[in-house]
Parts: C-alpha cells; structure tokens; sequence
C-alpha cells in the first residue's frame, strides 16, 4: 500500500478550475489528507504571496514550491533559492524587445511590469497578488546596488504563435545558461538553468525526512514532470497533453471534474 507523506499539487489547471476557483471538492480532499498528518504542498510557476493566499483558502499550512522550485519556502525558512542574475535578465528582455510579448519579472516576493493594461490587470487577477508598474532598466539598476535579482521572467501573448517564436529566438542564445520552457500554450517562462519542480520536492522530503517513494505529485503540464520523475507516484490530470498523461503512473480526471480530489481520496 502507497504510504504517503506528502503531496505536491500544482496550482493552474490542477488545483484550479477553468474559472481559477478551488473546487469545495478539492478543498475538502486536502483538507482530509492534512487530518491523516499528511503534509501538502503548493508547487507552482506562482509567486509566494499567491500560493500563501490559496493555502488560507485552503485552510492549511506547509512548504511552498514557488517559481517552478527556483524558490522554497517554509514559513520564513528558505530551503531552495536558485535566481538568474540581473545581467540575464537584462540580455533576455533586449532579445525580446521585438517579439511583440509583454514581459514580467518576478522578484523574491514581488512581481514588476512596465506597463498597466490587460497583461497586469489579468496577472493581478489570476495571482489575487499586486504588482508594480515601473521601468524594468530602473529597476534591475536598483537591484544592482541592492544585492536583489530576479527569479523568473515571464512572457505572454494571446497569440500562441508569437510564443513559440519567441522560444525558437531564445533558445539558441540562453538555453546553455537558462530554462526556457512554455508552461501555458500562452506563458513561456525563463528561470535559472536546471531547476525544476522535482528540486522543490526534493528540497521539502530534505527538510521533512520524507523518501521520494512517500510522495505523491499531480500536474497537467510539462513543468510538471520535474516533479513527476522526483516522486514515487504521479498523477496526471485528465485535462494534460497526452504526453503527460504518458509519463505519469496514473490519469485522474479534469480539472473541472475535480481530479485532483479523486486522485487524494485514492490513496487515502
């Protein structure tokens, strides 16, 4: 029988319904898996304040995998933190100047924009965090002189198509010293090279004693499949690309089906 410790959820797409609601179906899975002293744990592209709302949503408390396991926290405690530094940042946003994207660039716990328009409005929606509107070449200077650097820089486009060019451009150039991957047909992310959400994992079983073979890990995308080769068992979501669903031990439902919630109450 599969003795699990603990769960790593994803958020978007996971957690989440198409509407960007928790499921009174999930939420009441989670919190019946906290009551067998099982530890679940957010782990997501998200900033920390976004997760930390959910987690009050959600009535719990726990390790958060935040930026796609570039930083874990704890409470105050971090257990992983793997930014890119100021001058990548820097030569990412001049290569893309073109590209017709709107960039954000995520800080340890904050998240900037040089723009107030849809992009923000929707990022400050989806995340229930707020952002600031300031000029990116200001504030990577200030950054500079105080110690602070990026941990994510994210780029969107309604039109898929300017994503996956956007890609194409980038990856010659940085993929040597960076990850660049699309976590949405509509999002491509850039964070330090290497690290995905299976370090987030690993980061939380290190702090809590846990074995690989005691955690479980449900995803939709393929930012999740860090997490999936870290953990003993993978669940994907019925609402996954089907190359997913083909590297995880099992399929639960969708999203809008609460296929996270069966998932928990499988193994319970």
């Amino acid at each position: 029988m599969f003795d699990c410790k603990l769960i790593c959820t994803d958020i978007d797409g996971t957690l989440l319904n198409s509407e960007h609601r928790i499921s009174e179906e999930n939420k009441k899975a989670i919190q019946l898996a906290v009551s067998k002293n099982i530890l679940v744990s957010l782990v997501s592209g998200r900033i920390a304040g976004s997760l930390a709302v959910l987690q009050r949503e959600l009535g719990i408390t726990g390790p958060l995998g935040c930026y796609s396991g570039s930083l874990v926290l704890d409470g105050e405690e971090i257990l992983a933190s793997h930014p890119i530094t100021n001058d990548q940042a820097r030569r990412i946003l001049a290569s893309l100047a073109s590209s017709g994207l709107q960039a954000i660039i995520f800080g340890k716990d904050q998240w900037f924009i040089d723009t107030r328009g849809k992009w923000h409005d929707k990022e400050a929606n989806v995340s229930q965090y707020p952002g600031k509107v300031c000029n990116f070449a200001s504030l990577l200077d200030t950054w500079d002189k105080e110690g602070k650097t990026p941990y994510k820089i994210l780029c969107m486009s309604e039109d898929t198509t300017l994503v996956q060019e956007a890609e194409l451009r980038l990856h010659p150039l940085f993929s040597c010293e960076l990850n660049i991957f699309r976590s949405s047909p509509h999002y491509l992310e850039i964070s330090a090279k290497g690290i995905d959400k299976g370090h987030a994992v690993h980061a939380i079983c290190k702090k809590y004693g846990f074995s690989p073979s005691q955690v479980m890990a449900v995803g939709d995308f393929y930012n999740d499949l860090g997490m999936f080769r870290e953990a003993g068992y993978s669940v994907a979501m019925g609402n996954a690309p089907s190359d997913i669903k083909s590297q995880a031990d099992t399929v639960t439902l969708s999203n809008n089906e609460h296929g996270l919630a069966v998932a928990i109450q499988a193994i319970l």
